[in-house]
């Protein structure tokens, strides 16, 4: 197993096969962290609730960062987990969303550091879809990807890209890597 922080990210634009992947680890019996920002909206629309990026994008910020914090804090030393997003993604959402690049955020991202191999879903129209949640257009999706690998690189990860093939190669690919 490779030494540094236990939690490797995978990241990339919304679409592009992150929670699949996720899922997938999550059922070889890996620790996970989903997509907290998809969960909230999730939940939030399920109640009724406001804290939405469209009704009151600081709270929704805020509880994405606690959330965030929180799956970091539970994975032990020894334990490799995997986590679907991370601190540096809540600076590229911001940033695509015209708000520029939240200080607090900037001290997270440095204080919390995940592993340095960080894996990329690629864009990927194939698999590409909207929902409820996810509303991008693919143009957008790969947009926001280009935003958010520029974010990573920034934070000096070492980026890798995940090739565009099943759920069990790409598992296979990632295990290879950290093992």
């Amino acid at each position: 197993m490779e030494k540094g922080n236990p939690i490797y990210v995978f990241t990339g634009g919304p679409g592009f096969g992150k929670s699949a992947l996720i899922d997938y680890l999550k059922n070889l019996g890996y620790k996970t962290g989903n997509e907290v920002a998809r969960e909230i909206i999730c939940e939030q629309r399920s109640i009724g609730g406001t804290i939405l990026p469209e009704k009151d994008i600081r709270s929704f910020q805020k509880e994405v960062l606690k959330r965030r914090l929180a799956f970091y804090e539970s994975v032990g030393s020894g334990e490799i987990a995997f986590s679907d997003r991370a601190i540096p993604d809540q600076i590229a959402f911001a940033r695509f969303n015209g708000f520029g690049t939240p200080d607090v955020l900037v001290r997270y991202a440095e204080e919390y550091r995940y592993n340095e191999k960080v894996f990329v879903t690629p864009p990927w129209k194939e698999i590409y879809r909207n929902d409820a949640e996810r509303t991008e257009t693919f143009e957008k999706a790969c947009e926001l990807h280009r935003i958010i690998v520029g974010v990573y690189e920034e934070f000096n990860y070492t980026l890798i890209e995940l090739p565009c093939i099943d759920i069990k190669q790409r598992a296979e690919f990632v295990l290879n890597l950290i093992y």
